[in-house]
């Protein structure tokens, strides 16, 4: 969908710049939170969003920080390679190990959620890492397996997901004009609705990771099982 994009300058039409509708509900029978809620900016971005890093697309599952209730992302991004018991490092696109670091600090934990085979019994374990650069997560051995496309995790609450981001043209900035984090009001948080389950940023194909999404957020129900 072409816009015309808005600068500084003299009055006018601008060069076109395209953006893409994510819907993430079919139908608008949509039930929301009266109220909404505020996601923390400081912890919130999408590393999937090549280009607009600070740019959150429709479809991000979104838990509640138990340190002071606000929101953010609850799945920083998947690990690319299988894991097993005793590994000591974990693979994982750059731009989410840049976030790792960026959320966490260059040390510290995160949990690793996924099933040990395909379609298997999910399980999360709490990794201690020590350092993260390029694709690699440096830490300490793993005493469980974890298959490719596993499920990068916080520790502070978030991790569990409580809801969807319904932003579908535009996604949801979390930076203001000098690029620094901003909490932003989620004026429309759903609790309930038909979900198009491909628009679900860190769709899994396995699936007993789309189950650990689904039965995470029970009010919900997915175009794909229809």
């Amino acid at each position: 969908m072409p816009v015309s994009a808005t600068s500084n300058g003299l009055p006018g039409l601008k060069s076109q710049r395209t953006v893409t509708p994510r819907n993430v509900f079919v139908g608008n029978q949509v039930t929301y939170l009266p109220g909404g809620k505020i996601l923390d900016g400081s912890k919130a971005r999408d590393p999937g969003n090549t280009g607009d890093l600070d740019v959150l697309r429709a479809g991000m599952l979104l838990g509640k920080i138990t340190s002071g209730g606000k929101y953010a992302p609850a799945i920083l991004g998947l690990t690319t390679n299988a894991e097993a018991i005793g590994s000591t490092s974990i693979e994982a696109a750059a731009a989410v190990v840049t976030e790792l670091v960026r959320r966490v600090g260059a040390s510290g934990t995160f949990k690793l959620t996924g099933p040990a085979t395909a379609n298997g019994v999910v399980e999360t374990e709490t990794v201690t890492y020590s350092a993260a650069s390029g694709t690699t997560i440096t830490c300490t051995a793993l005493t469980k397996a974890f298959i490719a496309g596993s499920f990068i995790q916080p520790t502070d609450g978030s991790e569990t997901p409580l809801t969807i981001l319904d932003q579908p043209v535009g996604g949801l900035k979390v930076t203001d004009a000098d690029g620094t984090s901003i909490d932003v009001q989620l004026a429309q948080i759903p609790i309930s609705g038909v979900v198009d389950s491909s628009q679900i940023v860190h769709w899994p194909s396995d699936t007993s990771l789309q189950a650990w999404i689904m039965t995470r957020l029970p009010n919900f129900r997915y175009d794909h099982l229809f």
